[in-house]
């Protein structure tokens, strides 16, 4: 039996790239994690991207981003991780999954994250605030002065607002002093 060229020709193509590495992969490659500091880039123009204009150059699109409480040309530091696939096409950016955002300079500024509620046993228990950046900043840990009751579960997940208070005293001698702005339950 002759197989017309065409067809031939074909299926020698198919057969090339089917043996040759990486012209078929179709496995979504790893999330990477993001640590940088950079500038808030906030437009006035509903539509466009929010953006991180990063110190390494590059440019971010963040999401979720708090708009609230943080303003354009704001020094931040930021964690997160690189979103595989994005949702708009076309963007001068890299989209940005955030699990912490915090105004720099120190601790005084808002701080955005999603972490763990943990119940810590010592000095009579208090419930605190874990975020695992993944990254270079490691596991931090906040103690929010004012966590309302519906949020004390230990292993819930939550994403907050909050303001940071090194001024506080406190007998917990246990990560940041914080006061919440803003809280939610995403368990």
């Amino acid at each position: 039996m002759k197989i017309p060229v065409p067809i031939f020709l074909l299926l020698s193509i198919l057969a090339i790239f089917s043996i040759v590495p990486g012209c078929t992969n179709t496995t979504m490659t790893e999330r990477t994690i993001i640590d940088g500091t950079g500038v808030l880039n906030i437009p006035a123009i509903p539509g466009v991207s929010l953006e991180i204009n990063g110190d390494d150059g590059l440019v971010y699109i963040p999401s979720p981003f708090p708009v609230n409480h943080f303003k354009n040309g704001d020094r931040i530091a930021f964690s997160g991780y690189t979103v595989p696939k994005s949702t708009f096409p076309v963007q001068a950016g890299i989209p940005v999954e955030i699990v912490l955002m915090r105004q720099i300079p120190g601790d005084t500024g808002y701080i955005y994250g999603i972490g763990n509620v943990t119940y810590q046993t010592t000095e009579g228990g208090f419930y605190g605030i874990v975020v695992d950046t993944g990254g270079k900043s490691g596991v931090l840990q906040y103690l929010p002065l004012d966590m309302d009751k519906e949020f004390r579960q230990d292993g819930s997940v939550v994403s907050f607002t909050a303001k940071g208070r090194p001024d506080a005293i406190s007998i917990d001698q246990w990560g940041l002093p914080v006061e919440i702005v803003r809280m939610k339950n995403l368990s």
